[in-house]
Formats: C-alpha cells, sequence, structure tokens
C-alpha cells in the first residue's frame, strides 16, 4: 500500500513537472517567435524590398517550429539532470572552470532537444546548483536534489576533485550516475568504491604516465617530486611513485605542503635534485615559483613538470604573500615543461552536435566574451561532450533495460549499472576530441605536452594514454634552448677535480739532502765522541751524556724528513704508519737532546750556584735518571693517546670558485688537504707543548743562572749554555710557524723545516766542534786558572792555587784556604 501510494505519488509529480516543462519550452519558442518577426519588422521598415524574401522565411520557420512545438507538447518526457558547479565568486579561480563548462552544457542542452534523433520521447533537464567550491555546500545542493522532486537521472558534475570524491561515494549508495566535467583525481578510478562515476577528462594518473615516459627518454634516473596535501596532487604522486617502483628510476626526495611550500623546497635544495615533478592548484603555483625563484632553483641545470591547467599569464596576478615581482617569477618559469588535457578537438570533420570543432570555438567565444584557442583551459568543451555523452549512454542504456528513461528510482543498480555499461561502448567525435572510456571511467584520449617559452606556453609533444607514447611536434633538442640543446643530468654530473695539496718531490729532496749531510755531521760527531772517550777533554764533559744529545739529535734530521712526506708520495697506509712513528719520534728526539742538555746544565748549576755542602760529587747515572724521567713523561702521554685516540688519515676539502670554463666543462676544483690527526688532537698536542714548555723555560733559567761559568776549552758548559739559548728560539720559532696559515703548505714546511735545520744543526757544531778543537789542538795547555764565578752579588774568590786537574762541566769543589778541589764529572780523577 505504501509502495503503491509512494509510486503514484511520484508519477502524479513527473505529470505536473512534464507539463510545466513542455509550457516552458512553448513560451520560450513563442517568445523567440515574436522577437523575430518584430526585429524583421524594423528590417523592413529601413528596406521595404526586403518584404517578400522576409515573409518567405519567416512562414518556413514557424511552420518548422510549429511541427516541434507540437511533437514536444505531445510526446515528450523531461528527464531532469542534477548539475553540481563551483559558480560564486568565494572560490574565482575554480568559478572559471564551473561557468565554462555551464555554458557548454547549456548549449548541448539546446541541441539535444532540438533533434529529434536522440532521445526523441525525452527533453534534457538540467537544473544546477552552486557548490561555492566547498565540501558542506556541494553536499547541501546534492542532498537537495535527493530530496526534492523530481527524479534525477544522472549528475552533471562536480567538478573539483575533493568534492567529487565524497559525492561519488554517496551517489554510489543511490545508484546515480555522474558524468564529471573535471574532477581528474586517480582514486575516481576505483570501482568498488565509486562504481558510478564516468569523467570527461583523462585521470591526471595520465600526467604521471607522460612524465615518466619522459623520464626514460632523457635518461633521467633520480627525480624528486612535490606536491599540494589534496586531491588529485596525492593521487598523482601515488601513480607516480606506482610507476618508478616498476623500473629503474627512483625518487630520492619527496616533499609535500599545505600552506607555504618553501620550506619544503629547501628541502629538496638540500638534496640537489635536478628533476622536479609537482603538483599543485593554481592558488599555489605563484607561491611555488617565487620559491624556486629565492632558492636559485631554475635555470639550465633544473627541470620542472608542473600540471598544465594554469590560466594563461598566471604569473602577471598579484597574489598576498607573494614577494616576488612579476619579473622575477617569469623568469624562474621559463623553461618549464607541463602536461595538459587537450580540452578542444583539433579535427577539421563535423563531430556531435555538426559542428567542426573551429566552429564550436568561434560560436561559444561570443558566450564567454573571450577568444577560445585549441589550448585554452576553459571547461566549454568537456561540459557539451558530457552532456552529449549522458544522452547517447541513456538512449542506449534504454534499449537494453527494455523500459521507460523515466522508470527510474534512486536505488536502481540495474539502471545505473546499464547505463555506465553504455558509456563504455561510447565512442563519438566530440568537441574535445573523439570520446571514449576506459573500465576504471576516465576519458581515453591524448594528453598535450607544453613549454613555457617567454611566457607563452607552446604545445611541444601529445601523449597518446592509450599507446604510452609521445610523439614530439619538433626536434627535442629544441626543447634544450636554455642548456645547449642537451637535457639537463638528473644529478650533478659536475666532475671534482682534487688538487691534493702536497709537497713538491724538489723542496722534499732539498730539505732531505740538508737533513742527510747534518745527519752524517752528527754521525761523525757521534764516531768521534766515542772514539776519543778516554781523552781528557773528551771525558771531562760527560761523553756519554753527550752520545745521548747526538743520539736525539739524529732522531730530530729524521723527524724533519718525515714532516714533508704526504699522501703524495705513499699510500694510505703507509702515510698512517709515518705519521703514527714521527708522532713519536719529534718529543723523544727533543728529549733526548734538550734533556742532555738540560741535565748537563743542571749539573753546573747544582754544583756552581746552588751548592751549600763542602763537596758534591753529580756522576753521570743521576743525569740519565732525569733523562729517564723525561722520557717516562713523554710515554705517559704517547701511550695513552694512541690508544684511546689514535692518530688517523682525515681528508679536508676547500671548494675554488668556479669560472666560467669550469662551468661550461661542468668541473669543479677543489684543494684536498690529507691531514694526520685524531679526535682531541689539539688536547694531546697542548699537553705535550706544555710539558715541553716548562723544560724549556727550566733550561733557559738554568742557562741564565750559569751564563757566567767559563773554563775556556776544557769546558762546555758556555756551549751547552747557548745551545739551550738556541732551542728555546727555535722552539718558539717554529711551533709559531706551524700553526701559521699560509695559502700553501709548502711554504709552511718549506720555514718551519728549514728553521729546524738550523738550528739543529747551529746546536750540535757548538757542542762537539769545540771539543774536537780542543783535542786537536797543540800545546793545549793543560790545567787553567779559573778567574771567578759572579752570580748575583755574590763573588767566588779566585783560585790562586793551580788545580792538579779539572774535570767536566764544572769541577767538583771544597772550598778550604781558597783552594778547590777538583775531579772528572764521573767522580774520578782525571788522568
Amino acid at each position: 500500500m505504501d509502495e503503491s501510494y509512494s509510486s503514484n505519488t511520484l508519477i502524479t509529480d513527473d505529470a505536473i513537472v512534464r507539463d510545466r516543462n513542455v509550457f516552458i519550452l512553448l513560451s520560450r519558442e513563442l517568445i523567440f517567435t515574436s522577437e523575430v518577426i518584430l526585429g524583421a519588422r524594423i528590417l523592413l521598415e529601413k528596406n521595404p524590398k526586403m518584404l517578400m524574401i522576409v515573409l518567405s522565411w519567416i512562414l518556413l520557420f514557424l511552420a518548422g517550429h510549429a511541427g516541434n512545438l507540437c511533437t514536444v507538447s505531445a510526446s515528450r518526457t523531461p528527464l531532469h539532470i542534477a548539475g553540481l558547479l563551483p559558480l560564486s565568486e568565494k572560490d574565482g579561480w575554480s568559478r572559471f572552470f564551473g561557468y565554462s563548462a555551464l555554458v557548454g552544457a547549456n548549449q548541448a542542452i539546446v541541441d539535444i532537444n532540438n533533434r529529434s534523433d536522440i532521445l526523441p520521447n525525452y527533453t534534457l533537464v538540467l537544473n544546477v546548483s552552486d557548490t561555492e567550491g566547498n565540501l558542506p555546500a556541494a553536499l547541501n545542493r546534492l542532498y537537495e536534489f535527493l530530496y526534492e522532486p523530481p527524479v534525477k537521472v544522472a549528475i552533471f558534475g562536480s567538478l573539483l576533485s575533493s568534492l567529487t570524491e565524497v559525492v561519488a561515494e554517496v551517489i554510489g549508495k543511490w545508484s546515480i550516475v555522474e558524468m564529471s566535467p573535471g574532477a581528474t583525481t586517480p582514486v575516481l578510478s576505483n570501482r568498488d568504491k565509486y562504481p558510478h562515476i564516468y569523467r570527461m577528462l583523462t585521470s591526471a594518473a595520465g600526467f604521471s604516465g607522460a612524465e615518466f615516459r619522459m623520464c626514460g627518454m632523457f635518461g633521467w634516473n633520480k627525480i624528486a617530486t612535490l606536491h599540494e596535501t589534496t586531491e588529485p596532487h596525492v593521487g598523482v604522486i601515488n601513480e607516480l611513485q606506482r610507476l618508478v617502483s616498476t623500473s629503474n628510476v627512483s625518487i630520492i626526495a619527496a616533499e609535500s605542503f599545505y600552506k607555504d611550500p618553501y620550506e619544503a623546497m629547501e628541502r629538496l635544495k638540500s638534496k640537489d635534485v635536478r628533476i622536479i615533478v609537482a603538483s599543485f592548484y593554481e592558488r599555489m603555483v605563484r607561491k611555488v615559483f617565487c620559491s624556486i625563484f629565492k632558492l636559485n632553483m631554475y635555470g639550465p641545470n633544473y627541470v620542472w613538470m608542473i600540471p598544465g591547467y594554469y590560466s594563461n599569464g598566471w604569473w602577471m596576478v598579484e597574489e598576498e604573500g607573494v614577494s616576488c615581482t612579476v619579473e622575477e617569477l617569469k623568469q624562474a618559469s621559463e623553461g618549464y615543461l607541463t602536461i595538459a588535457y587537450s580540452k578542444y578537438g583539433r579535427g577539421e570533420e563535423p563531430g556531435v552536435g555538426g559542428r567542426t570543432p573551429a566552429e564550436f570555438r568561434h560560436e561559444m567565444a561570443d558566450v564567454v566574451g573571450y577568444e577560445i584557442t585549441i589550448t585554452d583551459r576553459g571547461s566549454v568543451a568537456a561540459g557539451y561532450d558530457c552532456i552529449w555523452a549522458l544522452a547517447m549512454g541513456l538512449e542506449s542504456a534504454e534499449a537494453r533495460l527494455g523500459r521507460g528513461l523515466d522508470s527510474y528510482r534512486y536505488g536502481d543498480d540495474e539502471f545505473a549499472r546499464t547505463v555506465g555499461r553504455a558509456f563504455q561502448d561510447l565512442s563519438f567525435p566530440g568537441m574535445s576530441g573523439p570520446v571514449q572510456f576506459s573500465e576504471g571511467g576516465d576519458r581515453s584520449g591524448d594528453l598535450l605536452i607544453e613549454q613555457n617559452i617567454d611566457g607563452v606556453e607552446n604545445i611541444v609533444g601529445i601523449y597518446n594514454n592509450i599507446e604510452d607514447e609521445i610523439t614530439w611536434n619538433r626536434p627535442t633538442e629544441e626543447l634544450w634552448y636554455y642548456s645547449d640543446g642537451k637535457p639537463p643530468f638528473d644529478s650533478d654530473i659536475t666532475k671534482t677535480i682534487e688538487l691534493l695539496q702536497s709537497i713538491p718531490i724538489s723542496v722534499l729532496a732539498t730539505v732531505s739532502v740538508l737533513a742527510a749531510l747534518g745527519m752524517v755531521l752528527g754521525v761523525m760527531f757521534l764516531v768521534f765522541n766515542i772514539w776519543k772517550r778516554n781523552n781528557r777533554q773528551i771525558k771531562m764533559s760527560s761523553p756519554k751524556v753527550n752520545n745521548i744529545i747526538a743520539t736525539g739529535i739524529l732522531l730530530a734530521y729524521l723527524g724533519v724528513v718525515l714532516l714533508g712526506i704526504d699522501r703524495s708520495m705513499v699510500e694510505e697506509t703507509s702515510l698512517l704508519t709515518i705519521c703514527r712513528v714521527r708522532s713519536w719520534i719529534i718529543p723523544i728526539s727533543f728529549t733526548l737532546a734538550f734533556g742532555g742538555m738540560f741535565t748537563k746544565m743542571w749539573r753546573v748549576y747544582s754544583i756552581v750556584i746552588a751548592n751549600k755542602t763542602k763537596r758534591k760529587v753529580i756522576k753521570d747515572y743521576y743525569l740519565f735518571g732525569i733523562i729517564a724521567v723525561l722520557l717516562l713523561a713523554d710515554l705517559a702521554i704517547l701511550i695513552p693517546w694512541q690508544i684511546i685516540d689514535p692518530i688517523q688519515i682525515k681528508e679536508n676539502r676547500v671548494p675554488i670558485p668556479q669560472t666560467e670554463d669550469d662551468l661550461t666543462r661542468h668541473e669543479k676544483r677543489e684543494k684536498l688537504y690529507v691531514n694526520c690527526t685524531s679526535n682531541n688532537n689539539t688536547i694531546w698536542t697542548l699537553v705535550i707543548i706544555i710539558y715541553k714548555a716548562f723544560v724549556v723555560v727550566f733550561g733557559a733559567f738554568l742557562a741564565w743562572s750559569t751564563r757566567n761559568v767559563k773554563v775556556s776549552g776544557l769546558n762546555d758548559s758556555y756551549y751547552v749554555g747557548l745551545s739551550i739559548y738556541n732551542t728555546v728560539i727555535c722552539c718558539m720559532v717554529a711551533v709559531s710557524l706551524s700553526f701559521l696559515n699560509t695559502s700553501s703548505i709548502v711554504v709552511t714546511f718549506a720555514l718551519v723545516s728549514g728553521f729546524l735545520l738550523l738550528c739543529i744543526t747551529i746546536s750540535l757544531c757548538m757542542l762537539f766542534f769545540p771539543k774536537v778543537i780542543a783535542v786537536y789542538r797543540k800545546n793545549e795547555v793543560a790545567d787553567e786558572n779559573f778567574t771567578g764565578i759572579r752570580v748575583g752579588t755574590t763573588m767566588v774568590p779566585t783560585m790562586a792555587h793551580k788545580p792538579r786537574a779539572l774535570g767536566g762541566d764544572m769541577p767538583t769543589t771544597s772550598a778550604h784556604n781558597g783552594e778547590f778541589k777538583t775531579a772528572t764529572t764521573d767522580g774520578s780523577n782525571p788522568k
């Protein structure tokens, strides 16, 4: 009973609506006829000769329209289509597409209703509501259509992907077919979730197919993506990722943004990406390219692939929050590639509706108010073909159903699926090009590949998403007019030329020769010292300590040579060994050489200056003990250093500014410094320097305190003191030079090594030449008077008695009646 009542109520409502629409159509025809007659009368008043011609035309016009009116009023049933389009000023950028789609749809309604070969028993009625470009308004308008009679057999729209996703899912539950002039998100191809939606535009997944195909053609294996966090952009990038996963192409960076793209693009910049596939609406395009300009991510090294549905001259539109000028946006956007929908057919044969695509564009230009080109972004042709596809699909479905289209009720899944299968069988020449649909409800067709050249987007190729092929309209070399006809590389292919900062062989050879000569001299002195160890002059100067000093000096010569060996001469493993060896040789050689001089001076100071007893004998083994303590201090630093924080080879690169020639050859140069260091190298080095500095300062104090102690020819304390002064100066200058920041390590090495060799050689000669001279001097006086020692204000009395023998650096003394008793430095009497 309830079902019968409901059915009768709907039939009654349909009858009322049918009569109302017939009346409206009749009224429109009569008004149009009266306007024609009025215009004819005005024309005849101006030109009476046209009377017979105009009267004949009016009679024919009335006769033809009278038949149409009778047919419409007598036999046509209205079929209502609900239109959901963004038409308000609240969302201006989408209103352009909504309005243009409505213009095309209205023209298709008129053309179809005026024909008797398409839906001859029905009159299409399009009821349109404004979605305002937002989801709440769109759902509100949808439910108004669904709950207010009459029944809508189909939905025209909606246009935005984000809205269409929800609308398509809702009407899927109501079993209503939907034909959208836009809504390109790939997710709508999911027939389980969206079973009854069809689109007049190719899915945006086709964008990914074209972009992926271009990557393969130009050898780009590393790409990056940037997208707005809304549909269809998320779906486009997901489709690209799916395609990439089956190939050798990899996405090395994927960034998204909601309102401000700058931070996301900074991250792309940090990863040095070159090929960027981007997807975002026009409301973000100025922000994106302003960021591109600020980050300098444009020019011959970059390729940007973006959607092709932005309005012409988008960079000339001022926008709040965009700080770049028009010229800066134009400069940053030069050369980008777009994947655009082919929204207007290029054929010259008449298509559906009896017009050629060119005639259709010309006719619709008067309605939209601007010239429509073949690359226009508007949706006039898409809206026109949408209504034609609906009409042809409904007509085909009626024959398959075996019942009238006005029998449709919400929830009639058989009706919706039958109409859907009819859509998939369609194939007709539309005003937007050949129309046919895939199983997923997507428009099958071509996509345009365009390039922005001097502010004009030119068609450079066509991508066939059915065959997955690109046909170029021009040689591909012309695409890369800004990079010498060659496609940019997908990563930085700049060849890095490393300029190893090393010591030239000639410099090291010179230093090595000088060091070798010094070592030969040192060996000669060492041999002489051992050979003449029993000689009176040699024995009195502690020859064993002198041997230690000579050994330390020989190691110092070797350390200077090792300082000059670098990565250009030996392998890394050998260099590491050399570095660790010289880190031991340099401090130990210093301890042996300076430690020996330090102990000898300490003995002089202890005997002469700090003498508190009547007789004091300091033998050599005391001196050896002091040297051993100094060596133990070295080991206490060096051993933990090598265990806890061992020396490693580390590289430091300093870039050199590129020249124009370098950029042309894709080359860059950098200085490579190979250093021997450790994690805490500075700390360990400072510990050694501070310890050595203490010993040096103390040695200088001893030398200064005993500066007046002189026993000519037989006592080397004077020369030991000079050697200590020389060492102090050497240490101060050498350490300063080693920290000097020069433009070349060659200069630093030459200064440091040259000064070290000079100081080492001076100390060696001052210590041993006087002994050689003293040994071979003829008529050497056996004993010399000691004229006195001045220390502070204290005067040691002059010796009136000539001692029997002198020894060492300073005689061991006991004062008694003005006499000094003497002995050798090892405690025995000299021969």
